[in-house]
């Protein structure tokens, strides 16, 4: 779906580069260095009129030549590869494989794999009302690194519903995204000091470029605090206060000057990475809406090799800098008569034919499309009913109907809503339907289905193409269920009761146990204390045949490209989002969606060390596919030679996540093995069943029927007499 809405983009868009006069040769380190208009050359280090290069996806599905690592030759995370057609997966030698897995058509069944409501440490916080977040925090296999062959950690705050629902003192809690042995998920760190916003947003990234994850959290009603990986406090900041902050702000971690050292953005307030001091304050637009707020976001819109913040109805540089406010027709008034600006949530993507970014701005019961430059695109009101305010939630961009175009999301306070500019006939007023689109609900929209959510009126969703069919589903929760619809039509493919007193809080798709399948986290309140509906679930689909997915979604703002999957910020030489993916608030990975590992097992020999009474059978597994398989899988054992179960000393299953390549040696103890002359005839499976083990796998493979391996020899001699 990507090539096909990438195919409306002119190719002499996909690669924008200016001449290369210089002006003046101002030497620079950075972007920051040089005019409005030029960028830094890293070869010359002088400003370099026009715009660099980004490595795009073309028409055909090739990239182009752009870079691919920075200026040191570090990578830059592995996000310059498009998704190959049919299935092709390129492997690090080059060579193209074809191994798949393509989930069957109309098959959808979440199931709850686990949960998290029963703390030992402070127990009477466990309740959720923010959106959680997913990195690797921990080294899990203990090879002195934290990194994607770790399970990933998820990261919320929770509180103690029974004191109140809002704005009350929350606690930092990180957890395995592996399921424990009881159904839980199992706690790294719990920490209550200092007190954090108990519905505010934490983000994750590499703060200081040290190579290892950082967590920022907002603390009680003003300031932020900056963690490390472990849980302790590296600095602490009074910012955002006074009206530069409502209630349940979103914080967002990027490199705005590419120097390698993060900002952490919350609104119109900048802090540095390292210190937490102010680095810049905004004079205009906030990122408020209803009476929740801010959030804000950063990119390069116009694709000067400089990053903007876009906060509200304003743009600014990424030195603070104003760029432009876009004046709504009615002023931004205080949201509901308080003394904060209601300017809106923001999302950038990509609407037209020209490779700029269009911001997307949810305001007051209305959406507003923007060009990069703050000119109106489009304008068209939220449905109503009979909730008493409508102001809307975070917007989410994605290709809803498959038709390779970007349509948004957004939740309303009496209706969830698809927007589609397919479905306008005249732009910027969209007042009516063009000619023959039947499909469309109204000017403007494509469909939308009756939530409830009359308390906020501004929670967020995401969405997901959970079957690779090129539409993508709809993963939202009101205050009373949780609910996942086509992105089609709104048809609801699953619902289950789920409370909430709602904030700004969506739930997150991400492979959180590192097993090669996609995953739903989403959170629970409720005020009775006896029932078991609070705190995090984590779904699944019953079979495992969604589709794989990365392993991280740091923040509230979170749109694939602004993360490496290892938690480290990315290079400047990124491809925005909006030139690959055209969406926000979607995973999906930086491979084919339908790859698929293909697990293989070889007997390499018999230990005999202690016959007669038992024998090692040395195992190895491999994973000869194209994706990772997660820690667990099972290796089983059959006794060709009396046609039955061969039941080991103990459990055999892999220990570690099977990336491709990976292999890992399995050994199981065989007591009372067959004496010579009988034969040691074994035949081993992995992850299938026995004695067959061509069907019954926990993993869907490209290939079933090569699970198996087979080893004959002769028996443990025979009792001596």
């Amino acid at each position: 779906m990507f090539q096909k809405l990438l195919q409306l983009l002119p190719i002499a868009f996909l690669s924008i580069t200016g001449c290369d006069s210089t002006s003046d040769a101002i030497h620079c380190e950075t972007v920051m260095d040089c005019p409005q208009g030029y960028y830094c050359s890293v070869s010359s280090n002088t400003c370099l009129r026009g715009y660099p290069s980004y490595d795009v996806i073309q028409p055909d599905g090739s990239t182009d030549s752009g870079p691919d690592t920075g200026p040191d030759g570090s990578s830059d995370g592995g996000l310059d590869a498009g998704p190959l057609p049919d299935g092709q997966v390129v492997q690090p030698d080059g060579s193209v494989s074809f191994c798949s897995f393509v989930p069957p058509p109309g098959e959808f069944t979440p199931v709850m794999e686990c949960r998290w409501n029963s703390p030992t440490s402070f127990p009477l916080s466990d309740d959720v009302v923010m959106t959680p977040v997913v990195a690797n925090l921990t080294d899990d296999n203990g090879d002195g690194l934290v990194d994607t062959r770790d399970i990933p950690d998820i990261a919320f705050v929770s509180y103690d519903r029974n004191v109140g629902c809002c704005n009350v003192p929350g606690i930092l809690r990180v957890v395995s995204g592996q399921c424990g042995a009881d159904g839980h998920l199992v706690e790294h760190f719990s920490i209550d000091s200092p007190n954090l916003d108990n519905s505010a947003g934490l983000a994750i990234g590499d703060l200081d470029g040290d190579g290892l994850p950082d967590i920022v959290a907002m603390t009680r009603t003003s300031g932020t605090v900056a963690y490390d990986n472990q849980g302790n406090v590296k600095w602490t900041s009074i910012h955002p206060n006074g009206n530069d902050i409502y209630t349940s702000a979103q914080p967002s971690i990027d490199d705005l000057d590419f120097d390698g050292i993060a900002e952490v953005i919350i609104g119109r307030i900048v802090l540095d990475g390292i210190t937490g001091e102010l680095k810049w304050r905004g004079l205009y637009g906030v990122g408020n809406n209803a009476f929740l707020g801010p959030m804000s976001l950063a990119a390069d819109i116009d694709l000067d090799g400089r990053k903007e913040v876009i906060a509200g109805n304003t743009v600014y540089r990424a030195d603070g800098k104003h760029m432009w406010t876009f004046n709504y027709p009615s002023a931004s008034s205080p949201c509901q008569s308080g003394t904060h600006p209601c300017d809106g949530y923001a999302a950038v993507a990509n609407f037209d034919s020209d490779p700029y970014a269009e911001i997307v701005i949810v305001r007051s019961g209305d959406l507003w499309i923007l060009e990069h430059t703050g000119e109106e695109l489009v304008h068209i009101p939220i449905p109503w009913d009979n909730c008493a305010y409508n102001e809307g939630g975070p917007p989410t961009v994605a290709d809803f109907d498959g038709d390779g175009r970007p349509e948004i999301g957004v939740a309303g306070a009496d209706f969830y809503v698809v927007f589609d500019l397919d479905c306008c006939d005249s732009l910027p007023g969209c007042t009516g339907v063009p000619s023959g689109a039947t499909e469309c609900e109204g000017p403007g929209i494509r469909w939308s289905v009756p939530n409830n959510d009359c308390s906020s009126r501004v929670t967020g969703s995401s969405v997901f193409d959970f079957d690779g069919d090129g539409a993508a589903e709809v993963v939202y929760n009101d205050e009373t269920n949780f609910r996942i619809f086509s992105g089609v039509d709104g048809t609801i493919l699953f619902e289950e009761p789920n409370l909430s007193h709602t904030r700004l809080e969506y739930p997150i798709i991400v492979d959180v146990d590192n097993d090669g399948n996609a995953e739903i986290v989403f959170i629970e309140n409720n005020t009775d204390a006896a029932s078991p509906n609070h705190g995090i679930e984590v779904w699944g689909d019953s079979s495992d045949r969604w589709v794989p997915t990365r392993r991280i979604w740091n923040q509230h703002m979170y749109n694939i490209t602004n993360i490496n999957e290892d938690g480290t910020l990315p290079s400047k030489f990124v491809t925005p989002n909006w030139l690959k993916y055209n969406n926000f608030r979607q995973n999906m990975p930086d491979y084919n969606v339908f790859a698929a590992p293909d697990l293989q097992v070889e007997i390499t020999g018999y230990d005999k060390t202690n016959c007669n009474s038992s024998v090692d059978i040395i195992t190895e597994v491999c994973n000869r596919g194209d994706l990772r398989v997660g820690q667990g899988t099972t290796v089983g054992y059959w006794d060709l030679t009396s046609d039955t179960p061969i039941t080991c000393d103990a459990t055999t299953m892999t220990s570690m996540t099977l990336e491709p390549g990976d292999c890992e040696t399995i050994i199981c103890t065989f007591s009372a093995p067959p004496l010579s002359p009988a034969r040691l005839n074994i035949l081993a499976c992995v992850d299938n069943d026995l004695p067959s083990c061509l069907t019954g796998g926990a993993n869907n493979e490209c290939i079933e029927d090569n699970n198996s391996n087979t080893f004959d020899e002769e028996g443990c001699s025979g009792p001596i007499g």
